[in-house]
């Protein structure tokens, strides 16, 4: 992941002016860390499970804004979870972001259909991945970010 963007400083907050939460759902743990550490430099309060179970279960009692997903997880595959989440009417407006070395055109489509909101392949550049947070959390109107 490319760690050398310049962080403006400025934090998108909820209705409630707190720093958003984002789960971050990834089986390598080094990779988790990075991207909760790039989460955190630009304002966004994040955490990682390694396991999807787990994260299946936090994501029920947590209802996090903004689910970072890689796809090739044990026991729950992301796309499986991707569906879950999408389907439950308790979690369905969560915002997912596949994240994955996966680089099959089959795979980015598929996790789109299953209400995936966005697809990156590993690495990414860190500001398009921030960039799409944003967006995906208050759509730009007129050229800006509404809060």
């Amino acid at each position: 992941m490319d760690m050398e963007v310049k962080n403006t400083g400025v934090a998108l907050m909820s209705r409630n002016r707190k720093a958003y939460d984002i789960l971050i759902v990834e089986d390598n743990v080094e990779q988790a860390s990075l991207t909760k550490m790039l989460m955190e430099e630009y304002g966004f309060t994040a955490h990682y499970v390694t396991d999807s179970i787990e994260a299946l279960k936090t994501i029920q009692s947590d209802q996090p804004e903004v689910v970072i997903l890689d796809l090739m997880m044990p026991e729950l595959d992301g796309l499986r979870l991707c569906k879950k989440i999408k389907s439950s009417p308790m979690l369905g407006n969560t915002k997912i972001i596949i994240y994955s070395g996966k680089m099959y055109d089959s795979d980015r489509r598929k996790a789109l259909e299953l209400g995936a909101d966005a697809f990156f392949i590993k690495p990414a550049r860190a500001n398009m991945l921030i960039t799409k947070i944003r967006e995906l959390l208050h759509p730009i109107q007129n050229g800006t970010y509404q809060n």
